[in-house]
């Protein structure tokens, strides 16, 4: 799978997942996609999830930090620095957006 294809799958399940579900329920259904592809295609993931984390945009950007996290994706760790310097900046995202982003960066 090329990043773009799996950029597309993501950004679709996103975008096709039930709005009366809840946001844990999203987070979950997407890390088990994201698990699928992880062990054996560890750099689609990343270039995906680099994307989503630039994007600045709810809930993809946050749903990316949570993938970096629960997959330990160190390689996105200057991404998700930059992410928390304009969170803290007030360049994106509320104030409150800086504590889960700095627990993942604890965490890989």
């Amino acid at each position: 799978m090329i990043t773009n294809n799996l950029l597309e799958v993501l950004d679709a399940e996103v975008a096709s997942f039930p709005s009366r579900a809840s946001g844990e329920q999203l987070y979950a259904h997407i890390s088990k996609i994201a698990a699928r592809y992880v062990a054996s295609e560890r750099q689609e993931v990343i270039s995906a999830v680099t994307e989503w984390l630039i994007l600045r945009s709810e809930p993809k950007t946050m749903l990316a930090v949570d993938i970096a996290g629960k997959f330990r994706l160190a390689e996105l760790r200057p991404v998700l620095e930059k992410l928390l310097v304009d969170v803290e900046q007030g360049k994106a995202f509320k104030p409150f957006y800086a504590r889960p982003i700095k627990a993942v960066l604890a965490m890989i």
